[in-house]
């Protein structure tokens, strides 16, 4: 992707707390299945891709994951940072005609998204989980889209760390 002066470049977080090791939840990230979860009905109406499962292909910086969609579309993804059990930030790399909102193209376009990221920060019993996700909106459509683009990325957060949260406690409470 490329980026230039015609867009503006802004970043949306979301945390959870989750009654699991960090161990538990870095596998949960890293290689994500949550097709059994019902995706909220304004992803439905909006027409944004349920997210069905990601894959690491190859470990570490420079590694690579791929996540696939509902309708047959992948974000090829290449890891940018890995710290196990702590960090894993990754660019997105959609495949072309990847569309959300039944209009914009992601991997080039009005509405981007390059990159995203887990911290996770245990103490004890429970670890925090954030998640950031960077997006960018081309400058001349940025009064009109940037709330509705927000607001949508933050219920996707949520709705993704909702998904991790009950995996991860299931496996943890498996694992004991």
């Amino acid at each position: 992707m490329t980026y230039n002066r015609r867009h503006i470049i802004k970043s949306v977080c979301s945390s959870v707390e989750i009654s699991a090791s960090s161990k538990v939840i870095w596998d949960n990230i890293t290689n994500v299945k949550i097709e059994q979860f019902t995706d909220p009905l304004i992803f439905k109406i909006l027409n944004i891709p349920k997210p069905l499962r990601a894959e690491v292909i190859s470990e570490g910086k420079g590694g690579k994951r791929i996540a696939y969609f509902n309708t047959g579309k992948r974000f090829m993804q290449e890891i940018i940072e890995w710290d196990p059990f702590k960090k894993y930030s990754f660019s997105f790399n959609p495949e072309p005609g990847f569309r959300v909102c039944y209009l914009f193209e992601l991997s080039e376009g009005v509405f981007r998204i390059p990159f995203g990221e887990y911290l996770l920060l245990s103490n004890g019993q429970k670890t925090s989980l954030r998640l950031s996700t960077t997006y960018s909106i081309d400058r001349r459509f940025y009064l009109f889209f940037h709330f509705p683009v927000w607001l949508i990325l933050k219920i996707f957060q949520r709705y993704l760390l909702a998904s991790i949260k009950s995996i991860s406690q299931r496996n943890e409470h498996d694992k004991n």
